[in-house]
């Protein structure tokens, strides 16, 4: 397989912010990715209209974190605080912008989060978002509008959580398939900028082993990356998460479709990983 078959060009990066922790590693990474790849930066703050609704609600009620007093939640209130968070956001996106010297671009939308960011993404090259929105609760896994983003962006998304970087080492999950290939290409790209290795996890049957990894080394051959290659069987989820958990730090990538990773699999492996996961379609 030809590299200039899957030559990987990202022109537009959608960064989705809030005020979740999650969101501030999330701008990190879209602003480093930015500055690597001469990207243009677009920041996407959703003013969530599920929440607004359910303020007007009769019954609701805003329980005081301290006194837990309870008041009635005026809507009002509820678009003053959005508002808030709004310029907060994007005072820091300016401030990360200016100092990494980025073309860029903030627009406030108001709507479903998940919704909003499906229909931001049609026009970008990657998308990233935290794993999570703001939340009292830590949460391991997924949230929802994550979720959504994953399996309904038409482009390479980029999952995300606070604590974590964008970084080595670069892991790939190759099975041989064409989006595999992109994945590879992807893999390659994120490895040369910081200047180390690639691990490719090859996705086998004992009895095409060599073949899997003749291709994949043929694809990398003119990359101007180190690679190592490890063995996994295609039905072994668990041992992946394993594998990634192990890395301190580092990135995955992972095609979107795999004959490993099904749906109901990749949710399982997704709530069980905490490194930054790039999905390429």
């Amino acid at each position: 397989m030809n590299a200039r078959e899957h030559e990987i060009r990202i022109r537009r990066i959608l960064v989705a912010l809030d005020a979740s922790p999650h969101s501030e590693a999330a701008l990190d990474a879209a602003a480093q990715l930015a500055a690597q790849l001469r990207a243009e930066l677009q920041g996407l703050f959703v003013e969530d209209v599920n929440v607004l609704r359910l303020a007007q609600l009769p019954f609701a009620r805003e329980v005081g974190f301290f006194t837990t007093s309870r008041r009635r939640v005026e809507t009002r209130d509820l678009e003053r605080q959005l508002r808030a968070q709004a310029r907060r956001v994007e005072e820091r996106m300016t401030e990360i912008a200016e100092r990494d010297q980025l073309r860029w671009s903030f627009r406030v939308a108001r709507g479903a989060i998940a919704a909003e960011l499906l229909e931001a993404s049609s026009g970008v090259d990657l998308v990233i978002l935290g794993r999570s929105g703001w939340s009292l609760r830590r949460r391991r896994g997924l949230g929802s509008t994550a979720r959504a983003v994953v399996f309904g962006a038409p482009t390479l998304t980029l999952v995300l959580q606070e604590g974590t970087c964008l970084g080595l080492p670069v892991l790939v999950v190759y099975d041989g398939s064409p989006l595999a290939d992109k994945a590879l290409a992807v893999a390659s790209v994120l490895a040369r900028f910081e200047e180390g290795p690639v691990t490719v996890v090859l996705l086998e049957d004992s009895s095409e082993a060599r073949e899997l990894r003749e291709r994949a080394v043929a694809q990398l051959r003119d990359q101007e990356v180190r690679a190592r290659y490890l063995a996994l069987n295609r039905s072994n989820v668990p041992q992946l998460a394993q594998l990634v958990q192990a890395q301190e730090c580092g990135t995955l990538v992972l095609p979107a479709k795999s004959v490993l990773l099904e749906d109901e699999a990749l949710v399982a492996l997704l709530d069980e990983i905490d490194v930054p996961t790039l999905f390429v379609r």
